[in-house]
């Protein structure tokens, strides 16, 4: 057994005993991490409000070999996104981000870039009007995907490497876009606009900062979410559930209704 200290983010908890809980943890050095927080249901914890969601901490934990589960020994605020936590959909846009990561990444494999973007889009998410929150996700759902190896091709046919013309679709299965030739080779294809396309391409290079304050959501952003989304669904598995993200578009179609 080995001891460790680290920066981490809280992706999501769940009670074991009646004093502790697992606590699921996206960390700076270590990648996703799982341990066990003994004692932090006890009203005078001394991990206080440090394992609350979204919250990014400073962490001590016990290393354990061959094990899946480790010992969490200390946790200390690094900066819990108070104002964030306030807002009910703003929560459910950190939800949809943190299971991205959760789903997508393996356990224990270190990634400082992915971990800085997570952060980057919890400080977006907070910081952005409504109007921004689905420019900030998606942009942070195409970062993640080529981050972590299932990037898709924007840039011309996936199938063929043809340059693409005024009509083309978004093949799910073959990951990217596809040529009216090569269309029916994907077995799940949707159609994708041209504005649609751009802004897409403008998720993967620009970073969210910018992208937040230079955009608000639309049709077009709108078209490029739900591509997006039933994109991350492929890659985490063929009919899987995400919850935050199906929670997130019950809700925005509740708004906009």
């Amino acid at each position: 057994m080995s001891i460790h200290r680290t920066h981490a983010v809280v992706l999501r908890s769940r009670k074991i005993r009646e004093s502790s809980k697992v606590v699921i943890l996206f960390s700076q050095n270590f990648g996703k991490i799982s341990t066990i927080a003994k004692g932090s249901l006890k009203p005078k914890s001394k991990f206080g409000s440090s394992l609350e969601l979204f919250t990014h901490a400073s962490i001590m934990f016990y290393r354990k070999e061959n094990r899946d589960l480790h010992t969490l020994s200390h946790s200390e605020i690094v900066n819990a996104f108070d104002d964030l936590k306030q807002d009910v959909v703003k929560l459910a846009y950190a939800s949809a981000a943190a299971e991205v990561v959760e789903r997508l990444v393996p356990q224990e494999e270190p990634n400082k870039s992915l971990y800085a973007l997570l952060l980057a889009a919890l400080g977006e998410i907070e910081a952005a009007e409504r109007r921004q929150l689905e420019i900030v996700l998606s942009s942070y759902e195409l970062k993640v995907l080529h981050l972590v190896g299932y990037g898709p091709e924007l840039g011309r046919c996936v199938r063929c490497g043809r340059a693409l013309g005024e009509r083309v679709w978004f093949g799910l299965l073959s990951g990217g876009v596809l040529c009216p030739s090569c269309r029916d080779m994907d077995l799940n294809f949707v159609p994708i606009s041209l504005p649609a396309l751009k802004l897409m391409r403008a998720y993967e290079t620009e970073p969210l900062e910018r992208l937040r304050k230079g955009h608000s959501a639309d049709k077009v952003s709108r078209e490029a979410a739900d591509i997006l989304n039933a994109f991350v669904r492929v890659q985490i598995g063929e009919g899987a559930a995400v919850k935050s993200l199906d929670f997130l578009e019950r809700m925005r179609d509740g708004l906009n209704g």
